[in-house]
Order: structure tokens, then C-alpha cells, then sequence
């Protein structure tokens, strides 16, 4: 049976118990919530799992989430629920905070050791090549540090696929200016996206500063050691309640050097941190 003759059938018996059933499920092992109320979004998000697994019912779909001991499907459901929005130099007030003032203040009295940028949700990686671009800018013109790092976790590993490999479309590519493209980004000469236009790739020199990691920031569990100096958390916050939203930040903040920055999406203000202060709205500085 074809997915196109799964999907309708299969659409039609979710009801409001069992996408919360499966909704739980995800929230469960991610600590992100997710509206169950929504019903058209969940049905049409599970939807691709039951037609990638050939399932023919949502009741069907959470007897196979209860048999996953190993958590591989709830994985999938995480993936298939959360939505990766980002861009490049997307909320530029802090990247233009960083040129202007930010990193300058970082390098002050810095003690030895790579400096480092933590996506703490990177999504498809935009967020960390933008601030990879302001640093190798200043590497290049001699006012930067000469030995940095970039750290990208998120919990997707479809995801972190795309970031690792560091390609994107053209329409994805309109926050670089012209300027930035020439120096960071190579126009395939072969690859072309669906609509036929050209596809970029970011530049050997600024891949090779970077790594990518599956984590879940509820609890961090096995990710390399490393202190940042910058971390984004941006556009994750709204996904958790105000238990998760904590121990998040308790985490993120955790893996900061004193006296390093937290930026927050513009929508996720803080309130008051033992570990944190406020620089400016969104700007956050660990004490």
C-alpha cells in the first residue's frame, strides 16, 4: 500500500486521546512540549511516521512507541514534531553587539585555550556559521583570537546531518552579504535545489573549525567537555515549561566561562540567575 493511500485513512483516527498519548510520549524523552491541541499540525507531523513505517492507524503508531525500549521511533516523533526555523545573522541586533563591543569585551583579560561558540540548538547550523563569519573576519584583519572553536548541538540528528554538511540553497543564503558570501561560501557548479538554482556551501576554513553533536539539553548527557564563550539559545525556550526552561539554562549557562555570554531569542527573555546578568535584553553575562 502506497503512502498516499496510508495518510488519509490513517489522518482520520486521530482523536484528542491519542495525540496526547503521543505527544506525551515525545515530551517524555525530549522535556519539549508540544500543543496536542493542535490537531491538523500532530496529524500531519506523525502522519510521515506512520507512512515511512507503513502503519495504517495512530493507535497503531503508539503501540510501536510503547515497544521502543530503545528509543530510536521516539526519536523519529521528536524530529517529526519539533520545527527547525533559522537563518543567517537571523536577530542581528546580536551579531552586530558582538562586532561592535561583545567580543572585544570577551578577549579582555581572557585566560589561554580556544575560544568558543556554542549553537546550543543549531538547527541546520546558520546561527553558528553567522558567528563564525564575524570571527574568521577578525582573525583575518588581526583583532580576534587566532585559536576558536564551533560547537553545534541539537537534539535532531536528521538535522545535524544538514549542518554537518554545511550546504544550503539560495534562498537560504539572504542574510550573508555579498561581501561575507565571497569570502565564506563556494556556488556548486554541479548541485542545483528543486527549483534549479544554485547550491553553496560554507568554506573549508571555517568547516574545519566546527563540530556537531546530538544532545538533548534537558540533560546534556554525553556531550564532550568544553567551556564557550559565546552560547546561543535562541527560539528553543518557548518549547519547554518553566521546570524545563530552567534546568535548560542551568545547563547552558553551566558550560560557560565566567564572565562568557548567553544570548536568548529576542521572545525568551530571562528573569533573574544565580549564574547570570543581564547586559542587555536577550545579552546575558555568567558572573
Amino acid at each position: 500500500m502506497s503512502s498516499q493511500s496510508i495518510m488519509p485513512a490513517a489522518q482520520s483516527e486521530l482523536t484528542p486521546d491519542l495525540a496526547r498519548a503521543i505527544v506525551a510520549r515525545a515530551e517524555q524523552i525530549s522535556g519539549i512540549r508540544i500543543d496536542a491541541g493542535k490537531l491538523e499540525f500532530v496529524r500531519l507531523r506523525v502522519g510521515r511516521r506512520l507512512a515511512a513505517l507503513s502503519l495504517d492507524s495512530f493507535e497503531g503508531y503508539l503501540q510501536v512507541l510503547s515497544r521502543d525500549s530503545a528509543g530510536e521511533e521516539v526519536r523519529h516523533l521528536v524530529e517529526a514534531l519539533t520545527t527547525h526555523t533559522t537563518s543567517f545573522f537571523r536577530e542581528h541586533r546580536h551579531y552586530d553587539w558582538l562586532e561592535q563591543e561583545g567580543i572585544d569585551r570577551l578577549l579582555e583579560g581572557r585566560d589561554r585555550g580556544p575560544f568558543v561558540v556554542w549553537s546550543a540548538a543549531a538547527s541546520i547550523g546558520a546561527e553558528l556559521w553567522s558567528a563564525g563569519m564575524i570571527l574568521a573576519e577578525r582573525n583575518d584583519k588581526g583583532h580576534g583570537p587566532t585559536d576558536w572553536q564551533l560547537i553545534g548541538t541539537d537534539i535532531s540528528e536528521r538535522i545535524l546531518q544538514r549542518a554537518t554538511a554545511a550546504t544550503f540553497a539560495e534562498d537560504e543564503i539572504t542574510g550573508i552579504t555579498p561581501s561575507r558570501a565571497a569570502r565564506f561560501l563556494l556556488r556548486s557548479r554541479k548541485l542545483r535545489d528543486r527549483n534549479g538554482c544554485p547550491i553553496y556551501r560554507i568554506a573549508p576554513d571555517l568547516r574545519a573549525r566546527a563540530r556537531f553533536q546530538r544532545v538533548n539539553l534537558q540533560d546534556l548527557k554525553g556531550l564532550a567537555p568544553f567551556s564557550a564563550d559565546i552560547a546561543f539559545l535562541r527560539n528553543v525556550l518557548i518549547y519547554f515549561d518553566e521546570d524545563g526552561r530552567n534546568r535548560v539554562v542551568s545547563n547552558v549557562a553551566g558550560r560557560l566561562r565566567p564572565g562568557g555570554i548567553l544570548f536568548t531569542g529576542h521572545a525568551e527573555p530571562l528573569g533573574p540567575h544565580p549564574m547570570l546578568e543581564t547586559v542587555r535584553p536577550t545579552i546575558y553575562r555568567k558572573v
